[in-house]
């Protein structure tokens, strides 16, 4: 019995070293994003807006759309303050660059964005009416979201990426309590900002590390700086992408189009279950008087006969909206495609037209059609193939008809002297049809001689007619 007591209590403290150690990264799947997007699994745990859509590889922040924003926050806070956040993006830039003030972030803030901003999305971010009238920045300015989607005076970690213009793609961090407002070019990008072509079309891959003293930045393959201040548990990851602002006016022009591929949250505080976070709970509010209840319930409204009619409009203004957000993010895309198969075809032209003026040249050079001489040639080796097809089926059927004579002597062959004669007939037919065969052999051969001379002298010709050029720099 002691010794079973022992093995247990070793077995107990050897659980005690390791299950921690088992705890200590634990990936979180409510805050991550994986490749191929989960739709079911964005929707539960995410808010997505503006140009933020889920493709077959990935969550595409900015389809390269200029005055447009894609926005993408965490519905659930961290609740931990020792955490990783890898992510895996790619961005193709635009060429040329003419758009100004473009750029994405990763944010972590002690704000729950999906509350205030899901009614300004749905007012303004994804309004047909708002996105026509270029009304919606100022919709969002007006409630202070002026920093790439966010707020200027945020409060929380944010790594920017931006750069156009003069100013080369690079990444900084900044760390802020809300007292003071950032912008771009003032503050935006930071002094730790590190110089950084992201615009590569390919994957990059980023790490932020937080804890509570601090947080590092680490470009992977690239470099590292630090983001320093204190780091709190609770707070909202988000991502925000801005396509910029025109430069120059038309449906052509293109802005960066940024992808998130994967996302990973991974908690480093052994001490807590960081998986299990609480839901964010609707704000309770105190009674309603009678009053209020009663400017609240329309009854007019709720019991009208066009009640149905309503929602059905309703209905057919989301749709509407929806098809509008389509058209217009694969507007580009479709403009691209137009611009790239009207140049093919300008160049296939302007190839069309050099083959043109090169054997009008050639020709004048010459002093000879090289065509119609060439064509002449065509038509006489089809008229020798033609004869030779001809003079061959007449030689089939003649062989044809000794072969029915030979089966009608063989039928009526009866007397000997009748057997001499058509042995004598049957001999002289075949002598005919051998000088026959002989005459025509000669003549075939006479005019494939002819025809083969023809066709060296031509090309003799031709091929000293060529020399000459060269000789004179023509070629």
């Amino acid at each position: 019995t002691s010794r079973i007591m022992q093995l247990w209590s070793a077995f107990a403290a050897l659980s005690a070293l390791l299950l921690p150690s088992a705890r200590a990264e634990q990936v979180l799947q409510g805050q991550s994003m994986w490749s191929p997007p989960e739709i079911h699994a964005l929707d539960a745990h995410w808010f997505l807006a503006g140009t933020a859509i889920p493709s077959e590889r990935s969550l595409v922040l900015s389809p390269g759309v200029p005055n447009r924003l894609g926005l993408m926050w965490s519905r659930y806070p961290l609740i931990t303050a020792d955490f990783e956040v890898t992510f895996d993006f790619s961005v193709t830039g635009a060429n040329p660059r003419t758009v100004k003030d473009e750029g994405f972030v990763l944010w972590y803030v002690y704000e729950n964005v999906t509350e205030v901003q899901q009614q300004l999305a749905f007012k303004h971010i994804d309004n047909q009416e708002s996105i026509i009238a270029q009304t919606w920045e100022a919709a969002l300015q007006a409630q202070q979201f002026d920093l790439f989607g966010y707020r200027s005076k945020f409060d929380g970690l944010a790594v920017f990426f931006c750069g156009d213009g003069p100013t080369a793609p690079s990444v900084s961090g900044l760390r802020n309590d809300g007292g003071i407002a950032y912008n771009l070019g003032s503050g935006v990008p930071a002094g730790n900002a590190q110089q950084f072509d992201w615009r590569k079309n390919s994957d990059i891959v980023v790490k932020l590390r937080a804890q509570p003293g601090g947080a590092k930045v680490e470009i992977v393959g690239q470099g590292s700086f630090d983001i320093p201040g204190e780091v709190r548990p609770g707070g909202y990851l988000g991502m925000t992408a801005f396509g910029g602002t025109k430069g120059i006016p038309g449906p052509e022009e293109r802005a960066d189009m940024v992808e998130l591929v994967k996302l990973e949250v991974v908690n480093h505080d052994k001490s807590i279950n960081a998986e299990n976070a609480p839901k964010v709970e609707p704000p309770v509010s105190g009674p309603k008087t009678e009053e209020e209840e009663e400017e609240k319930t329309d009854m007019l409204h709720e019991s009208s006969s066009y009640k149905e009619h309503r929602d059905e409009s309703d209905a057919i203004k989301d749709l509407t909206n929806m098809v509008f957000k389509l058209v217009m993010e694969t507007q580009p895309l479709r403009s691209q495609m137009t611009n790239a198969v009207a140049a093919l075809t300008k160049r296939i032209q302007a190839m069309e037209t050099t083959f043109q003026n090169l054997k009008a040249e050639i020709d004048k050079k010459t002093g000879h059609h090289l065509t119609k001489e060439f064509e002449i040639i065509k038509q006489e080796l089809i008229s020798l193939a033609t004869v030779a097809t001809k003079e061959t089926k007449e030689r089939h059927m003649k062989l044809t008809d000794l072969h029915k004579e030979i089966t009608d002597f063989s039928a009526n062959a009866v007397h000997p002297d009748n057997i001499d004669q058509h042995l004598d007939k049957l001999a002289q037919s075949s002598q005919r049809t051998i000088d026959q065969l002989t005459n025509e052999h000669q003549r075939m051969f006479g005019v494939s001689l002819a025809a083969i001379a023809f066709v060296i002298i031509a090309g003799l010709s031709l091929y000293n007619k060529f020399r000459c050029w060269e000789k004179k720099h023509i070629l």
